[in-house]
Order: C-alpha cells, then sequence, then structure tokens
C-alpha cells in the first residue's frame, strides 16, 4: 500500500511539473512582439507625393524608396508658404519645389532631382535629402544618387540654372548652393561661385 501511495503522489508531481512548463511555454509564445520587431519598415508610397510621374521615373523612385525605406518623397505641402513662396509659385505654370527635370549632365538624357523627407523627421521640421536620378539610354534611370542629405529645405526649393543644380535653403534669400557634373569624376561636384563661399556644402545633419 505504500509503495502504491508512493507511485501515486511521483506521477501526481509529474504531471504537475509538465502543466507548469506547458503553462510557462505558452506565456513565452504569446508576448506579444512589437510591430517594428516583427516586419521591417514598408517602403512609403511613390504616388503619395502627387507628382505627375512617368513610368521610368516611378519605377526609379520606387527602387530608391525600397533601397531608403525611412525616407518618402518631399511633396508641395512640406514648404512652407511665405510671400516669397507665393511669388515663385506664381512666375510658373506648374510648380514643384522639390521635383525638377532637365539634362543635368550633359549627355543629352533627361534627368530629374527629387528630394526626400526622413519619416521620422518633426512634420514642422522635416529633414531633407535630394538624388539625382541620371536618364540612361532607352528611357530609363540609373539609381537615385544622394546629393545632399539631411538638411533644412522646408523654406526653399530646388532648380535648374543651365547645367547647374541649384538647392537654395530659403528663397528670402539670395544664398543658393550649386553643383554641376564633373565627366571626369562622373559626379556632380560643388561648385563656389565667389571667392567667399566655403569650399564645400554643409555638412548633414542628423
Amino acid at each position: 500500500m505504500n509503495a502504491r501511495f508512493a507511485r501515486s503522489v511521483a506521477l501526481g508531481l509529474l504531471l504537475a511539473a509538465a502543466a507548469c512548463r506547458r503553462r510557462v511555454t505558452t506565456e513565452a509564445v504569446s508576448t506579444p512582439v512589437p510591430a517594428h520587431a516583427r516586419t521591417p519598415q514598408a517602403p512609403a508610397s511613390v504616388e503619395a507625393a502627387g507628382y505627375d510621374l512617368r513610368p521610368a521615373e516611378k519605377s526609379a523612385v520606387a527602387a530608391f524608396l525600397r533601397a531608403h525605406p525611412d525616407l518618402r518623397p518631399a511633396d508641395d505641402e512640406d514648404r512652407r508658404r511665405s510671400e516669397a513662396s507665393d511669388d515663385v509659385a506664381g512666375m510658373y505654370g506648374v510648380y514643384h519645389p522639390y521635383f525638377v527635370r532637365g539634362d543635368v549632365n550633359d549627355d543629352g538624357l533627361l534627368d530629374f532631382v527629387l528630394a526626400f523627407v526622413r519619416r521620422d523627421s518633426d512634420q514642422d521640421s522635416p529633414w531633407f535629402s535630394i538624388a539625382v536620378f541620371s536618364g540612361e539610354a532607352g528611357g530609363k534611370f540609373a539609381p537615385g544618387v544622394f546629393l545632399e542629405r539631411d538638411i533644412s529645405l522646408s523654406d526653399g526649393d530646388l532648380s535648374l540654372d543651365r547645367d547647374a543644380i541649384v538647392v537654395t535653403p530659403d528663397v528670402d534669400d539670395d544664398a543658393t548652393r550649386r553643383y554641376r557634373w564633373d565627366p571626369e569624376r562622373r559626379l556632380h561636384v560643388f561648385v563656389r561661385d565667389t571667392p567667399d563661399e566655403p569650399s564645400s556644402p554643409p555638412a548633414a545633419r542628423t
């Protein structure tokens, strides 16, 4: 009798221990996992900025966003309104402060320049990055290349002046930054138009 009782007690303890292990395992599995830990951030929408992009331009921007999911295309609403900005907009039939097309590397093919905004930046003070998309034979575009990163551009815009890409941080100010294509180095380089300009563009800010 004692041996039978002892076996019963031992069996009961084993069953209780197994139940505890199952409960602990179940609780561990059901612990919520933060969304950012489960899946990477999805790329921003190409169409969200509202530009009338051509199919090849859309494909190039979509590929760029997949490579840089922390960015989204800058849109017209990212620019702060001012009297000067309204005057600039009034000069053009269609005006997008952060998107321009043109031949920026003197190869006879159409290129485009587009600004992007960091998705984690403050809505009132967004950080912009500028990318250049060079046209290729056949109508496609090379992968976007950064021209500037993490700059303030809410009061400014992008434009082209002949073969130069012009970055204007504030349209109320005459200060601009110009980049011209260097065929030997195969990249756009910062150009000093006056002797008192710094020899390089401002460093990226994060």
